[in-house]
């Protein structure tokens, strides 16, 4: 059914005491005793391919009611290291729609990654 799969829309955040908070946590290797090995590379080294994976966070610190928020510029910077380093290009998605109706979340999350892709031309 994989092939069928067009993406995944992992939620990293509100995972008890693994917060997907870095760089590291959330693209390399994610801690905490509930769910350590599910990072974007973990899950990628498991058979899906990387484009598939679209990270889920939330865009309030109240909309994760424990771990996983980290601000938009951190998790955009994220975001293009996991592509120069990994070539990730899944995408991001938040929680929740109504804590940014203007939709400049996902622009700051997202921007650079955007740029890049559009740079390289290798997003496809």
């Amino acid at each position: 059914m994989g092939d069928l799969i067009d993406f995944y829309l992992v939620q990293f955040y509100n995972q008890v005491e693994t917060k997907y908070d870095s760089y590291e946590e959330l693209f390399i290797h994610s801690s905490g005793p509930e769910f350590n090995g599910t990072a974007v590379k973990e899950i990628n080294e498991r058979g899906i391919p990387l484009r598939k994976i679209v990270i889920g966070k939330p865009i309030l610190p109240s909309d994760a009611s424990n771990t996983g928020w980290v601000n938009q510029t951190e998790l955009g910077s994220f975001a293009e290291k996991g592509f120069s380093k990994l070539g990730w290009y899944g995408g991001i998605m938040h929680w929740q729609y109504s804590s940014d109706l203007s939709g400049n979340s996902i622009i700051e999350a997202a921007g650079e990654l955007m740029k890049k892709c559009q740079k390289t031309k290798e997003c496809v």
